[in-house]
């Protein structure tokens, strides 16, 4: 997972050294790099941390 999260930035951000202006290349590489990955990282953290949460009621019990 994190190894094509490295590449998929990589490339955005060799795209984003190419454009026109360095203003260009900082929005492209925003929109384009960083908010996909950071949503993609948020989400599956989310994911885990539910995970956890429902394994440590599950082994705590009931009460």
């Amino acid at each position: 997972m994190y190894i094509v999260l490295i590449g998929y930035l990589y490339v955005i951000f060799m795209i984003a050294v190419t454009m026109g202006s360095v203003l260009k290349g900082v929005i492209f590489f925003f929109f384009l790099g960083f908010l996909p990955a950071w949503l993609i990282f948020w989400l599956k953290r989310r994911g885990q941390l539910k995970r956890q949460e429902m394994a440590a009621e599950k082994q705590k019990g009931p009460q």
